[in-house]
């Protein structure tokens, strides 16, 4: 049960205040080296202020319990990544060189793209990606300051203290880890980046660790910073912010959104379309009846607000098999997010005795929607670009704040804010006329075109070659 002192739209608002402003508190410069520290650590201290809110207003999700249990399970973004290439600049070569930290399924047509340009070299600092082993940097040693170490996390617990927020023990632990992280990985990306002195560094995300170590060391040594928009924004505030000197977006709206929010500007944007679709399938006509519900993070390092839940997309699986018991033909698909807690689902579908009726599945999103009815979605990239293929999509949100992307607002989407509506619209998403259907294909259209845009890969390495 909640028990709600403040408004959580208010708490909300306070707990990007302090993430972003803990070091005011106290007088306490975060700037060492050149470099703001607390722009690192803002990434660190999401999901652990929220919590500290939630506690201290007596808003119990039954969070605390559960992530005692899965904490140290969640992937390591403050262990520094020591390189092993052998990559050595040519002193007489004329290439530009672009340093591509990580390699990563966001980075693959970007680097393949740039490896066929003439001129131009690309390296990174790990292997797994298409790159060779002569284009991985070759290990570097870094000098870790631990006296700056201690003072900013004493200053970090000091700031937020000055603010009533006492961290769980697990979080004061995990936190001490990953300051730790965050001061190592800044040396080595400072030594990194001194030693093979790339003409550009991109990165897949500028706010958060690792990356963002990354772009603030290169702007300490002048080197333009690049970064391309992966995906559409499921939280408030956390997408704010940029730090790369040139931004890629996919559309004008996240343009306008980054120029409207972010406290820095880079020098430049360029609306690029996202080049991360696959190719739209023919789909057959099967007549399924299937339900393909799209979740979003609910682990709290990707789920941070003070107003979100773990238990969101629980909750709307609980209300869509409702619908399944009472509709015996209804088969259930779920596509759960990398950053969700799939074994409350689990949980949950073996407890309803319908697991012969309901999947989780991780398969390719196109074969999935060419088998699908009707779509729930929650905030979720995925969620839209179901939207191409012509099914009725129904916007979920049982949280106690409104979702940030406006699917509904467009009528691209039918309202599912409460589980009396999702449940109601269950039934109308089934037995839509073929004009209602065509309706709201047509503002879908419109919803993609504004949102995730089709995009061409040379638009993006254009971008980086003509500011480097």
């Amino acid at each position: 049960m909640k028990k709600m002192t403040v408004g959580l739209k208010d708490l909300d608002k306070q707990a990007y205040d302090i993430v972003c402003n803990w070091y005011k508190y106290t007088g306490f410069n975060p700037v060492y080296n050149g470099i703001d520290y607390s722009h690192i650590i803002r990434f660190y201290l999401w999901d652990k202020v929220g919590r500290a809110l939630r506690i201290k207003h007596g808003i119990d999700y039954g969070e605390v319990e559960f992530y005692r249990k899965e904490y140290k399970s969640y992937p390591q973004y403050y262990t520094p990544v020591i390189s092993k290439g052998s990559f050595k600049k040519s002193f007489l070569s004329r290439n530009k060189i672009v340093f591509i930290p990580f390699q990563s399924h966001y980075t693959q047509k970007i680097i393949h793209e740039l490896q066929l340009t003439k001129g131009v070299k690309v390296i990174s600092k790990v292997s797994g990606g298409i790159l060779s082993k002569k284009n991985i940097i070759k290990p570097k040693k870094y000098n870790f300051d631990s006296v700056w170490n201690d003072t900013l996390y004493n200053q970090l617990i000091r700031g937020l203290n000055e603010q009533g927020l006492c961290l769980i023990p697990e979080d004061v632990l995990l936190l001490k880890e990953q300051i730790s992280g965050v001061v190592a990985m800044t040396s080595l990306a400072i030594a990194e980046l001194k030693d093979n002195k790339p003409h550009a560094v991109f990165v897949h995300s500028d706010n958060h660790p690792p990356f963002i170590n990354y772009v603030l060391a290169a702007r300490k040594l002048g080197i333009p910073t690049f970064t391309y928009q992966h995906g559409l924004d499921c939280e408030y505030y956390y997408y704010d912010d940029c730090f790369a000197d040139f931004i890629g977006v996919w559309s004008n709206h996240r343009k306008k959104m980054y120029e409207l929010n972010s406290v820095m500007q880079p020098k430049s944007f360029k609306v690029c379309g996202n080049i991360f679709l696959s190719k739209q399938p023919e789909c057959k006509e099967v007549g399924l009846n299937k339900i393909l519900f799209i979740t979003r993070p609910h682990k709290s390092l990707k789920c941070y607000s003070p107003s979100r839940s773990h238990k969101e997309g629980l909750n709307i699986l609980n209300v869509i098999l409702e619908y399944l018991r009472e509709n015996k033909h209804i088969e259930l698909v779920i596509k759960p997010h990398p950053m969700d807690l799939v074994s409350l689902y689990d949980d949950a579908i073996e407890q309803s005795g319908l697991h012969e009726r309901v999947k989780i599945k991780e398969s390719i999103l196109s074969e999935l929607l060419c088998e699908s009815t009707v779509v729930v979605t929650e905030d979720s990239t995925a969620g839209v670009e179901a939207m191409r293929f012509g099914i009725p999509v129904i916007h979920a949100n049982l949280s106690e704040v409104e979702p940030l992307l406006p699917l509904v607002d467009g009528q691209s989407a039918l309202k599912g804010f409460s589980e009396v509506e999702l449940l109601q619209n269950l039934e109308t998403a089934f037995n839509l006329g073929s004009h209602e259907k065509k309706m709201m294909y047509l503002r879908q259209k419109e919803m993609v075109e504004m949102l995730i845009p089709e995009g061409q890969v040379e638009a993006v390495t254009n971008y980086i070659l003509e500011n480097i």
